[in-house]
């Protein structure tokens, strides 16, 4: 009687095979490697760029002028000139436009922007930028904005004539609140005039720079 396995052939178990070793491993390394250090590097310039513009506000010194010089054009390309020194390490006082609104039949109405009153507080925000925007020009620029503030005071009240100044408000020290000062001790404040406009010439003018603009 043939067994089952006198007709079975006879076979060699097979032998595991080993898959050959990836010729392209280190390779892969060497550009992970690679990758790891540019994304180091990059994370590294990119936090002393965000850092040299606060870092070069006086008094600073200079190196930190010179590196700022280096690092502005990036930062200003991405927006992250935030302006974080308005708030530390030595904040400074603040600007508002002070104006006096003047009627055809003579009244008068004093007013002031940024003020407490503005609501929402992004208004408030909206109208604070717009004054330190002003006090931060010079020359024919605080000029022109100017005049473009007065023409926009005249429209929404309906006024005939407008005065502007332009208010510095210093912080108070801490000697000062120690010694029984407050934070609006009137020697605190320092008061620039812009100018006095009416609604004629500011009017005018518009009309005059639109129809150049249309002939162009």
């Amino acid at each position: 009687m043939v067994t089952e396995q006198a007709m079975t052939p006879d076979k060699t178990p097979a032998e595991p095979q080993i898959a050959a070793p990836l010729q392209h491993a280190p390779e892969r390394r060497g550009w992970r490697r690679v990758g790891f250090y540019a994304l180091n590097v990059g994370i590294l310039f990119h936090l002393v760029a965000v850092c040299a513009a606060p870092l070069s506000v006086q008094p600073s010194s200079p190196f930190e002028q010179t590196l700022w010089l280096w690092m502005s054009p990036y930062v200003q390309v991405l927006y992250q000139n935030n302006g974080f020194h308005f708030f530390a390490p030595n904040p400074e006082g603040t600007n508002s436009v002070v104006y006096k609104l003047e009627f055809a039949d003579g009244t008068t109405q004093d007013g002031k922007f940024p003020h407490r009153q503005i609501f929402p507080r992004l208004m408030y925000h909206r109208h604070f930028m717009l004054s330190e925007f002003l006090g931060a020009l010079e020359g024919e620029e605080r000029e022109k904005m100017t005049r473009a503030f007065a023409r926009r005071l005249c429209e929404k009240y309906g006024a005939a004539k407008v005065e502007m100044s332009l208010q510095w408000h210093d912080l108070a020290l801490r000697e000062r609140i120690l010694a029984g000062g407050t934070l609006f001790d009137q020697d605190l404040y320092q008061l620039t005039p812009l100018g006095t406009y009416t609604w004629d010439e500011l009017s005018a003018t518009s009309a005059e720079k639109s129809s150049l603009t249309s002939a162009e």
